[in-house]
């Protein structure tokens, strides 16, 4: 196995730091004994791209860029994220506390702010949603602001640049608090309203590159499942991906986002890719 290139996206959490990223790798490089370097993409289209071209090898994504990408080149989903004891989690749209908002309906003619338009949380399962309702975003409005990672989303609905914004969250059981969300990571002494969850979808997930061989996959993948089985590798693995475990992907986790997908490119959500 040569040098190994790990490329991760914009995101809430700390892995935009070179820093680091380059702990991780560190990490990892004493594992696999290879190098392996990192990559800090500036957008899920560069990371794709990046892809395409040969020069990653795995990558940290979402999943519905994993299933866009995967229709030009061979991906495999190798590790999803544990958060809160699942794979899962939801997408939201939120408001600050204060605004004078209560329901979608009253968003008419408001600014929304997403994260980018292969983000399930931060932009496609929303939409979604909003269709459902029989609401046409593109019409329904004022303006739609796109700010490429969750952490600018949630800085554009506090500054006033955006009256609502879509993350990800893990709905909570009835009557109890949101205790993980793209907001609360960015601004936890800050007070938010989530409007609308969606269904859940899998969480964020490790993929590797189709051509590379399954016996590496495996390695990757153990090195990183080890990771988790120790104190410090916990910590870089949190700090990198908000998140201390890793689970191997099961074979058809993404056989629903693959639905959804199909959903929004009838409902002409993806037609500027």
């Amino acid at each position: 196995m040569g040098e190994i290139t790990l490329a991760v996206v914009p995101s809430s959490t700390p892995g935009d730091s070179r820093l680091v990223l380059d702990g991780l790798c560190v990490a990892l490089t004493k594992l696999l004994d290879t190098p392996v370097h990192g990559i800090n993409s500036r957008s899920y289209q560069d990371l794709a791209s990046e892809l395409e071209k040969g020069r990653v090898d795995y990558a940290w994504m979402s999943p519905t860029l994993m299933l866009l990408t995967a229709e030009h080149i061979q991906l495999r989903p190798l590790l999803s994220a544990v958060r809160e004891e699942t794979t899962e989690y939801c997408s939201a749209l939120f408001v600050e506390d204060a605004a004078p908002v209560d329901t979608v309906e009253d968003l008419q003619g408001c600014t929304v702010a997403w994260v980018d338009t292969t983000s399930a949380s931060g932009y496609l399962l929303p939409r979604l949603q909003l269709a459902a309702r029989g609401i046409d975003p593109s019409r329904f409005f004022r303006k739609e602001l796109f700010f490429r990672s969750h952490t600018d989303v949630v800085k554009a609905v506090l500054e006033g640049k955006a009256d609502v914004g879509a993350t990800y969250a893990q709905r909570p059981a009835d009557g109890e608090p949101v205790k993980r969300a793209g907001f609360l990571h960015v601004a936890p002494d800050r007070a938010f309203r989530v409007l609308d969850w969606s269904n859940p979808i899998p969480n964020d997930m490790i993929v590797g590159h189709g051509l590379i061989p399954k016996p590496e996959h495996r390695a990757f993948s153990n090195a990183i499942l080890t990771l988790g089985q120790l104190d410090n590798g916990r910590r870089l693995l949190y700090r990198a991906f908000h998140t201390e475990q890793f689970a191997i992907t099961p074979r058809n986790a993404l056989k629903p986002l693959e639905t959804l997908v199909g959903i929004a490119r009838k409902h002409g959500l993806f037609s500027q890719l």
